[in-house]
């Protein structure tokens, strides 16, 4: 008996060190300036704090600029979320996805985007990360496409100055890859197999 019992107390520290180990995202970005030959919009907001502005257009001087004010086609028109100083907007999803593409208007150091699996944090991407480097800044735009190498299901975009301004969010749905649930058989297995050879030694013995 207690040698079933801690080959269950292994199996259940080895558990526990995977879920540990995966929550540490490699976050991906690739971005470009090509002009967007639509507005598709942005999902309204699961949850809000502090002043956000969704569906807006136009830009306000010292509150926000809109992602598409050096677009002369879609300056006046184009729609556009923004979040202000201390504020944040959470997009919580159906299905969990690993990779978004969103117009990012003017990357400020102080834009921030969190990625939730459930409960679990994964990573934050700011507007200072190493990747975003080449990227212009204040008064231009890019399409960034952001990739995790793990599901999220909850986006959060956080400012901590005015303002971060996006617009054009699509959100890509992907299976579960095929690796995880056979890494978790693979564990079990080993738990059990651990746990067996134990036995006959013991018996043996």
């Amino acid at each position: 008996m207690k040698t079933l019992l801690n080959a269950v107390v292994g199996a259940v520290a080895v558990s526990f060190l995977f879920v540990a180990t995966a929550q540490s995202a490699v976050i991906t970005v690739k971005w470009d300036t090509l002009v967007p030959p639509a507005d598709t919009f942005v999902p309204t907001a699961t949850s809000t704090t502090g002043d956000v502005h969704q569906g807006v257009t136009g830009s306000i001087g010292g509150v926000r600029r809109s992602p598409w004010d050096t677009i002369p086609a879609m300056a006046d028109t184009g729609t556009y979320t923004s979040v202000s100083g201390d504020a944040s907007a959470t997009y919580e999803l159906t299905s969990a996805i690993n990779s978004f593409t969103f117009m990012w208007g003017s990357v400020d150091d102080y834009n921030m985007i969190e990625f939730w699996n459930g409960d679990d944090y994964l990573g934050i991407l700011e507007g200072s990360d190493d990747q975003l480097n080449d990227a212009p800044k204040r008064i231009e735009w890019i399409n960034a496409t952001i990739t995790l190498d793990m599901l999220f299901d909850k986006v959060r975009f956080i400012s901590g100055n005015n303002a971060f301004e996006y617009a054009n969010v699509e959100l890509s749905v992907v299976p579960l890859p095929a690796a995880l649930p056979l890494y978790g058989a693979g564990l079990a297995a080993l738990g059990f197999m651990g746990w067996r050879r134990r036995r006959k030694t013991a018996a043996a013995a």
